[in-house]
Formats: structure tokens, C-alpha cells, sequence
């Protein structure tokens, strides 16, 4: 068949094509203006909703403040590092997979080259130390080489949590490990916001741990505070670009009003982002410093297993200072979740209990005390079911009531409670919890807070204990509201630890919260704060009282367990004595020692609290002044007492501002040597020693005095007038007979 024979079949398959190209051409074209003009607002209406919606914006978390303007806790990005060290067969330009040519074997490669991982594995893991100190380099390179040496190495391995991002960062731009960076997991970024706190574990406890890495739940600070920390996510608007890649699309954080219309009201309620505010805490970083460390120097000395430290701005009830120590399995002292010692630990007190026990005496109209009356001291046994009472190192006669408070007698306030409550125990303990109400104080702190607590005292043994301290179970932060109150006069506050809010750049302070007015009078807390001044000045405080300040305060001692080795020690109390400012209570837990041990770490806080509050009222001693006049005698005159406790003496020059040496301890009264004698001797104290078996002289003394020193010779008194005494009845030195009375006649111009 010749070629003309398909010519005309070609021509017609040339024009089958060309219509067919038409036709197509015809209706590309007609698609074209359909979707352009006559469908073209819907395709545009779907394409709006296909690249823009609505994604949560997170609140930024607020910061929280120290008092004195330091960043205790703020947010921070942070990264988990994950490392992909897989392996997968080795391919050629054409997509063949390379083989050894000596072993015949596949060769292998992973995201990190072998050669790139040798070269810089040091330097990741000098990177690693440095964001976890806790961790050595060494540790580190173990743990890259044992996962990258496993027969099947996994394509995302974790290594570390919460690494700073500025280290992730220098990770990945190691030469040859950015591909090896894990940057997405389960379709998450890798880098989150996570809590910093500026001074690592200070303050810990008071600002707050996160319960979990993955739980947004927080303790202290951060808990209480949540709902205002946090603040409120929002919906912002987010168009896609390419890649994936959305980016917001108003500006900031609010939605536009024109865009409104656009959410579904159902499903996607319209809200903007509010970021958290700020809060300001009570804690001042330079006090809380030099707590946490001398606290924990004072632990490791004494082998403590944890131990507290609290101090708190008397009138407001600000806790400047929260220091919670716990000792862990390495011997590590330190801040621990769950465990906020001065919160969540209770203990039995011991005698820093005996101020709440005498001032809620005092409170009762029925009985009237004075701080001169005596009481036995020594060992002593109060009924036939209970067993014996004895103090430490004490002789059994009678000290004044001053004196047992001073050198902590538990015979004495046994005494008390046995004579003056015995057949009225449940009154007693009433007494006790309106001043010291056995309830959680509720402060502004998330974490476990524990209720005080105490036992039945229908048992003799159980009422004589609860006298001097024990059977009650207290939290130390409650102990240390008490004595802040009896430093306030009587007002008892409640301690916070946050002070003010900052919202929109203005700060808001935060009303201080009165737990009770009055739990006793004006008088009655000045009475209490005497006898505690004498606590440190000639009592079992004595070891950390100083020329530049008066510190009025009590030891406690608490067996762990009953014969146990071990005991609880605390020490309390308050400064300026004169006028308190700073309430300050350390307690050290099963240590082999006493009361008296916990009192250097109150001095520690307190010399650094001196130093830094100008505005403190610290009279000038008696050394002071002597650097400015060699000659002491010209700058004052001694105050002229006829007879009076030495004690007593010691502790009106001590509030004076003066020191005189010259007391010694021969003798429990002193009287006053006029200056200048024939002998040439300067004014002074001298003992006085009581005459035996005669009346003693009264002449010049106080009302309260004269009763100390004639009933402490078993000598019963009467008195008319006012002031010091002028004469009495029968005379000085007038021999002593049994069960005799005498009459003083007091005169104001004595």
C-alpha cells in the first residue's frame, strides 16, 4: 500500500487533536471566569478560612519580687535536649545503597556524622556542666557514648529537661550536630517557658516548687497566687505562610473589632490575652542570705536532720526571713517540696511554751500573779499518780517568779498550773487557745499547713507536761505569731508573705489582717516581755546577749521522744527589747544539745538586721561612750537603789544603755556605796547579804522589793502609803521568830 493510502486517516487525527485542544482550551477558559467572576467569592471566603485562624496566645506568668526589689522568680525559655542518633543505610548519587568494599557490609550513617560526634563530644558535654552543674562532664560523656553505641540507637533520645536555651542553642551549632538536634517530638516544639528562680534554692519553699514537669500546678507563692500570676490566655488571629509557618496577624495581643464577626461564638468565644501581674513578697533576699547559711552552717555543726528559721516585722506581720532546711540522702541541706518546716512540722514546744501558759494566767481575773512570788524550783511530785518533776541543774528551794522564768523551771510552772488550775484543767486549756488558738493560720502560702494540736489532760502526768511545754503539738510559725504579739503589745497579726500587687505598673499593698486584737492587756505584754529580757540577760539565753542591743527572748528544749537522746531546740524572742521591731524564732530538730544552741543563729539574723535598719533605736553603751570621754564616772552617774535584786539591777542598766561590772553574783541583792568615800572608791554596787535570823532592813526600798526580800525569809508583810518605804514595824535587825509579821508605812518622797 502505497503512502497516499494514510494520508487522509493522519489528517483526520491531526484534526481529532487540534478540536480537542480547542475544547480544552474553551473550558480552562471558562473555569477560569467561573472561579474568577461568578464562584469567585466563595473560593476567596474558603481561602480566608483555610490561612487564617484562630490560635491560643499563653499569658505571660508575672514575676515575683523580693522586698528589698530583687527578681525572686520570673519566666525563662527552656529546652529539652533530644538527640537523634539513628542509623540508616548509606546511599550513592543514583540512590544506591554504598558498601564496604574490605567487609562487604552496609555502610551506615546517622544525623551526626562519627566524625563530628568524636571531634566535639567534649565540648557538649563541658555545654551540659555547665547548664547542670550538679552533673560532671564525665557523667555526661558515659551517657552520649552508651546511647549512641547501641545496636539499634533510638532516632529521639532525651538527655536532659529544662536546659537554659542559650546552651541548647550552643548544642546545635556545634559543626555537625544541628541535624542530630531533636527540634520536634510527638509534633511539639521542644522549647517551652518554664519558672526561674534567680537565687536557686533561697527562699524555695516561700516561692513556690511545681508539683511535676508536667503538671502547672505550684506550692507557696506561686500556688496562692496562681489565678493572678497567670493571668488569662487569649485568641489571636494566625495566617499561614509558607512551610506551614503561621504568624499573628493583628497587632499585639487584642483581636480587632472588623474580625470579631468572624468567630463563632459557640466554639470560639472572642477574649484577649492578659498577661499575669506582678506580686511583691515580704521576703528581704540580704536577711534571708544570711539565714539560710548560718542556719545551715548551725545544722551541719550539730548533725540536725532540719531546722527553721523565721523572722517577722512586728507590726505588719511581714515574714522578712523563711529559711527551711531539710537534710537529704546525701547529707545536702536544702528547700524541699512538701515540706515547709515552719508550716507543716509540728513539735512539742518545750519551755518557749511557758510565756503562752503564764499570759493566759494572767488573763484570768480570778488569780493575780506577781513576778516576785516564789515558787519551788528543784524536783518535786505533785500527786500520788505522778511522777516526778525535776529541772536540770537546779537546787530544790524557791526562786521569785522572775527568776524560774529566767533559769526555765519546770517545777515552778508546774506549781502554777497545779495550784491555780487543778480542779479546773478545761478552764486552763481555754484560756490557753483564746491567746493561742490551736488552728491552721491560713497564710497566704500553698502547701501542707498542719492544725496545732494537744492531748486530753485528765491525766496528772499529761496536765503537769502540758505546763512546761509538752503533750501540745505546734507549728513554729505559730509559736512565733504568739511572741510577735506579745512584742506588739498584746495585737496579735497574721503573718503574710506577699505585701502588694503590681497591676498596670501601679502597686497595690495588700491590708494587714489582725488574728486578735488583744489576747492580753498592754500591761500583762510588758510584764511578759521583762521576764523574757531576763531570760537573755541572767538566764539560759545569756550566751548571745550583747552591749549594742537588748534581745528579749526564751530557750525551749523538747525531748524527740520520751527518754530519747535527741531533742527539738528553739530559741525566740524579739528586738530592740525596749521597743520590738523584728520577731525572730529558730528551731534545730534532733540534735543532741539545748535551747541555748539555737540562739546564735537569732543573733546572726538579728547583727545583720541592726546593721542594715538605720532606723532602729540601738542606745549607745557604756563602750561606745568611753571612746569619746576617757573619763567614764563624768559622763553619768550610777542610778542610786537602797537594796534591790542584782538581777534587777543588771537589767536596768542594760535598758539604760549603761554597763557597770562591778555586781558580782555573791550575793541575790545588792545595795548602792555613795561615791567617794574616805577610801577614795568610786559609786559601785555592793552584796548585800541578808542578816541571819534578824529583820532585814527595808528602809528605801520598793513595795515590790520589801515583799521579795521578807517573804523570801518566810516573813509576812502589811503596807499603807505609796512610794519607797520610810519605816517599819517591828525594826531592822530585831531578832526573827517564826510566823512573824511586819509592817511597812511607805512614803512618796523617799
Amino acid at each position: 500500500m502505497s503512502k497516499k493510502d494514510h494520508n487522509p486517516s493522519r489528517g483526520k487525527m491531526i484534526l481529532l487533536y487540534l478540536i480537542l485542544v480547542l475544547v480544552s482550551g474553551v473550558a480552562i477558559l471558562w473555569s477560569t471566569i467561573k472561579v474568577q467572576w461568578i464562584d469567585g467569592d466563595i473560593w476567596r471566603e474558603k481561602s480566608e478560612k483555610r490561612a487564617k485562624i484562630r490560635q491560643v496566645e499563653p499569658a505571660r506568668r508575672g514575676n515575683i519580687y523580693s522586698s528589698d526589689g530583687k527578681v525572686l522568680a520570673t519566666t525563662v525559655p527552656v529546652c529539652d535536649l533530644y538527640l537523634d542518633f539513628s542509623r540508616k543505610p548509606d546511599l550513592d548519587k543514583r540512590g544506591n545503597i554504598k558498601i564496604d568494599k574490605n567487609t562487604r557490609d552496609t555502610i551506615m550513617t546517622s544525623p551526626i556524622a562519627d566524625s563530628s560526634f568524636v571531634k566535639y563530644l567534649d565540648s557538649a558535654c563541658v555545654i551540659l556542666h555547665q547548664a547542670f552543674p550538679d552533673s560532671s562532664t564525665t557523667s555526661f560523656r558515659n551517657k552520649l557514648l552508651t546511647l549512641r553505641n547501641k545496636k539499634k540507637p533510638g532516632a529521639c533520645l532525651l538527655i536532659k529537661r529544662a536546659m537554659p536555651y542559650t546552651e541548647w542553642k550552643m548544642i546545635c551549632m556545634l559543626p555537625g550536630w544541628s541535624r542530630g538536634v531533636v527540634r520536634y517530638v510527638d509534633g511539639n516544639s521542644v522549647i517551652h517557658n518554664m519558672r526561674f528562680h534567680t537565687y536557686g534554692n533561697l527562699a524555695e519553699s516561700v516561692i513556690g516548687f511545681r508539683y511535676s514537669y508536667v503538671d502547672d500546678r505550684y506550692s507557696g507563692l506561686e500556688g496562692y497566687y496562681d489565678s493572678i500570676l497567670r493571668g488569662q490566655d487569649g485568641l489571636v488571629l494566625h495566617r499561614r505562610l509558607t512551610k506551614g509557618t503561621w504568624v499573628p496577624v493583628t497587632q499585639g495581643s487584642l483581636i480587632h473589632d472588623s474580625e470579631k464577626d468572624e468567630i463563632d461564638k459557640d466554639t470560639d468565644p472572642e477574649h484577649p490575652t492578659i498577661d499575669g501581674s506582678d506580686i511583691v513578697s515580704t521576703i528581704d533576699t540580704r536577711l534571708q542570705d544570711i539565714a539560710h547559711y548560718s542556719l545551715e552552717r548551725t545544722l551541719r555543726n550539730l548533725n540536725s536532720t532540719a531546722g527553721c528559721a523565721i523572722l517577722i516585722e512586728v507590726e505588719t506581720g511581714n515574714v522578712l526571713v523563711s529559711s527551711s532546711l531539710v537534710r537529704d540522702s546525701n547529707g545536702v541541706y536544702q528547700e524541699i517540696a512538701n515540706r515547709n518546716v515552719p508550716l507543716s512540722d509540728l513539735y512539742e514546744p518545750g519551755s518557749i511554751f511557758k510565756p503562752v501558759l503564764l499570759t493566759a494566767m494572767y488573763n484570768d481575773p480570778r488569780f493575780s500573779l506577781d513576778t516576785s512570788m516564789l515558787l519551788p524550783v528543784g524536783v518535786k511530785q505533785f500527786s500520788g499518780k505522778s511522777k516526778e518533776v525535776k529541772d536540770h541543774g537546779l537546787p530544790n528551794t524557791k526562786y521569785p517568779l522572775w527568776k524560774a522564768v529566767a533559769v526555765s523551771s519546770n517545777v515552778a510552772f508546774c506549781e502554777l498550773g497545779w495550784r491555780y488550775y487543778n480542779d479546773c484543767r478545761d478552764s486552763l486549756f481555754a484560756k490557753v487557745n483564746s491567746i493561742f488558738p490551736y488552728q491552721k493560720l491560713q497564710v497566704d502560702l500553698r502547701g501542707p499547713e498542719n492544725k496545732c494540736r494537744t492531748n486530753p489532760l485528765n491525766n496528772d502526768n499529761d496536765f503537769l507536761r502540758f505546763c512546761y511545754g509538752y503533750t501540745s503539738s505546734v507549728s513554729p510559725l505559730r509559736m512565733a505569731t504568739f511572741y510577735n504579739a506579745i512584742a506588739n503589745k498584746g495585737r496579735m497579726v497574721k503573718p503574710r508573705f506577699c505585701k502588694a500587687i503590681i497591676k498596670d505598673g501601679r502597686i497595690e499593698e495588700l491590708p494587714v489582717s489582725v488574728i486578735n486584737e488583744h489576747i492580753c492587756t498592754e500591761e500583762t505584754a510588758l510584764t511578759i516581755r521583762d521576764l523574757l529580757i531576763g531570760v537573755v540577760e541572767g538566764g539560759t539565753g545569756d550566751n548571745i546577749k550583747n552591749e549594742t542591743y537588748a534581745i528579749a527572748g526564751k530557750t525551749g528544749t523538747a525531748e524527740t521522744a520520751p527518754g530519747s537522746a535527741t531533742s527539738n531546740a528553739t530559741f525566740v524572742g524579739f528586738f530592740p527589747a525596749d521597743n520590738p521591731k523584728y520577731t525572730c524564732l529558730v528551731m534545730l530538730r534532733d540534735i543532741y544539745r539545748f535551747g541555748r544552741d539555737a540562739a546564735p543563729v537569732f543573733q546572726d539574723i538579728a547583727d545583720c538586721v541592726v546593721a542594715l535598719d538605720k532606723d532602729l533605736d540601738c542606745r549607745p553603751t557604756i563602750k561606745h561612750l568611753a571612746e569619746r570621754n576617757k573619763d567614764i564616772t563624768n559622763i553619768y552617774r550610777l542610778p542610786i537603789v537602797y537594796k534591790a535584786p542584782q538581777a534587777e539591777v543588771r537589767l536596768v542598766h542594760k535598758r539604760l544603755g549603761l554597763v557597770n561590772n562591778n555586781i558580782t553574783r555573791q550575793s541575790m541583792w545588792c545595795t548602792f556605796r555613795s561615791p567617794s568615800d574616805s577610801n577614795g572608791l568610786p559609786a559601785a554596787y555592793i552584796n548585800y547579804v541578808l542578816p541571819q535570823n534578824m529583820v532585814p532592813n527595808c528602809y528605801g526600798m520598793t513595795i515590790k522589793d520589801a515583799l521579795l526580800l521578807c517573804r523570801s525569809m518566810g516573813i509576812d508583810v502589811t503596807f499603807d502609803g505609796c512610794g519607797k518605804v520610810a519605816s517599819q514595824e517591828p525594826k531592822a535587825r530585831t531578832p526573827l521568830t517564826k510566823g512573824m509579821k511586819i509592817h511597812l508605812h511607805l512614803k512618796s518622797n523617799i
